[in-house]
């Protein structure tokens, strides 16, 4: 089959800076073989990931826009985002109809515009959701999100590909319900590998690296704090101090700078040393950890999930989306929302007895390869889009 011949496919991403989703559909895109459909893509700002699909030769738009859902602190901005986004609104509308687009797919639900587009100029469109609007984290954003999320993914779209089982307590209504489909993350596992230095031989790292899907201060601090203790438990002041790495995906440049600064006049709590290397240093990064500690918020870094397990890299998640990826005590460990004593534990068992942590690498890595390579999944989103398409025309 021709391009010409193929149907025009937009992917609307929510960030040009980390999503999940996004993540997973550019590894789709440069997957080796002939696609079903010509893929463009729209994201919302510039960023690593736009520059990644641009690299790859993928046709890519930035139409700038804002998030039209956000934390509670920042709740006065929907508004103006709205208002905003008027914008962006038209310009992908003009773009759906220049290029003749026969399906849209929204990559994120804090981005409606591909969605408003799509009704406007009368396209179908699916929505793939991976945020959890309905987490202890964010209250404010179940008391929106819980009726939003099912409201317009019934009226905006003809399929909603749900990333976790959490997600898809949001689409528990009937009307919601027959239109949803749980489809589990994924991720090039053979491009992945290619990217990863061989790691030398001797002790195993001893650095950690957290995961922040957002910027609460206290949190952070409250979680360098439980390092401190296990890294000087049994044995007092370390001879050396344990390297700590902090990462926030998805939050935008200035944002993250301004976090770094404020915990950066912090005291460094004792034992630790911390570090804040740019995010674009994984995946040739991962050799250098030992663990990895996550804590979701709108993203539930399920990228950072699959990546980790592949390099090897047990994982300490709170409960969650993201945690449904990982099997406890087998390739990783879970704890409960502000279950500082649940997160010590995990952090002792890797950070203390180097074997225990090189087995629950192995088992993760040999989890994410059979049960999250993408290219099983690839066939189950092909056949969902030919089917929706199908149904277009019918």
């Amino acid at each position: 089959m021709s391009s010409s011949d193929k149907p025009q496919v937009l992917f609307i991403a929510g960030s040009g800076e980390f999503g999940s989703g996004e993540c997973q559909i550019l590894d789709y895109l440069q997957l080796p073989g002939e696609k079903p459909l010509v893929a463009g893509l729209i994201f919302p700002t510039e960023g690593p990931l736009v520059e990644q699909a641009r690299a790859a030769g993928l046709e890519v738009m930035v139409i700038k826009g804002h998030d039209y859902l956000t934390d509670f602190r920042e709740l006065w901005r929907q508004p103006l985002a709205w208002v905003y986004n008027l914008g962006s609104f038209v310009r992908t509308s003009a773009a759906i109809r220049k290029k003749r687009v026969q399906l849209v797919l929204s990559l994120s639900f804090i981005n409606w515009t591909g969605a408003l587009a799509a009704r406007q100029e009368g396209v179908s469109h699916v929505w793939m959701i991976r945020e959890v609007l309905s987490g202890r984290t964010n209250w404010l954003n179940f008391f929106w999100g819980q009726w939003l999320a099912s409201r317009l993914a019934n009226d905006l779209s003809v399929r909603a590909l749900l990333e976790s089982s959490l997600a898809a307590e949001m689409f528990r209504r009937k009307r919601t319900r027959e239109k949803s489909l749980i489809l589990p993350p994924a991720i090039d596992t053979t491009r992945f590998r290619q990217q990863l230095p061989e790691r030398r031989p001797g002790a195993p790292p001893a650095e950690v690296a957290l995961f922040f899907s957002g910027p609460n201060l206290k949190r952070i601090l409250e979680t360098l704090g439980v390092i401190s203790r296990v890294a000087t438990s049994g044995h007092g002041q370390p001879a050396q101090p344990t390297r700590v790495s902090l990462f926030f995906p998805g939050l935008k440049k200035k944002r993250r700078q301004a976090l770094k600064e404020k915990i950066r006049r912090e005291p460094v709590p004792p034992g630790l040393s911390l570090q804040f290397p740019d995010f674009d240093c994984l995946p040739a990064g991962w050799i250098k950890f030992r663990l990895a500690v996550l804590f979701p918020g709108f993203d539930p870094l399920s990228r950072v999930v699959l990546e980790s397990g592949l390099a090897g890299v047990p994982v300490i998640v709170e409960q969650g989306a993201a945690s449904e990826l990982v099997i406890p005590g087998r390739t990783g460990f879970i704890f409960e929302h502000q279950n500082y004593d649940q997160l010590a534990a995990g952090l002792k068992e890797i950070l203390k007895y180097p074997e225990r942590a090189r087995q629950l690498g192995l088992a993760a890595r040999e989890h994410v390869e059979r049960h999250f390579d993408i290219n099983p999944w690839k066939e189950k989103f092909e056949g969902i889009v030919a089917g929706v398409l199908s149904s277009a025309e019918g």
